[in-house]
């Protein structure tokens, strides 16, 4: 078992990690209890047992989800993160062969070693699937 992370920019970082590994073990731990997710539509979720449920639906949605990361800069306890976001879809019980990829930002709040709010930035098109 790896170190748990020891600044924010280390628990940005292992947030995605979790994310891409699909980890809900690992992205719980990583979360506070009041946890806080905005999403691109700006709606926002709280709690972190309400966001497992949430993640453990969007990658069911979108398989193979993961964000790749261009740049991160930290200031102080908020982490800005600059990259891609990517993934396939699932309708009903089929997995689409087609996939989508979208310039993405991501802000991270760190407290305490974990992730207190996580808001994404893009352009949310891609969310219907193909026919």
């Amino acid at each position: 078992m790896s170190a748990p992370p020891d600044t924010p920019t280390a628990t940005a970082l292992a947030f995605i990690a979790a994310i891409n590994s699909a980890d809900l073990i690992q992205l719980r731990a990583l979360m506070t209890a009041d946890h806080a997710f905005t999403d691109a539509k700006a709606n926002t979720f709280s709690g972190a047992e309400i966001m497992l449920s949430g993640w453990q639906h969007y990658f069911r949605a979108y398989p193979n989800y993961r964000i790749t990361i261009g740049q991160a800069f930290a200031d102080g306890d908020k982490v800005a993160i600059f990259g891609k976001a990517e993934g396939g879809w699932r309708v009903g019980e089929t997995v689409l062969a087609q996939t989508w990829s979208v310039p993405a930002a991501w802000l991270a709040e760190i407290r305490d070693n974990k992730v207190r709010r996580w808001s994404v930035f893009c352009d949310t098109t891609w969310a219907t699937p193909p026919k």
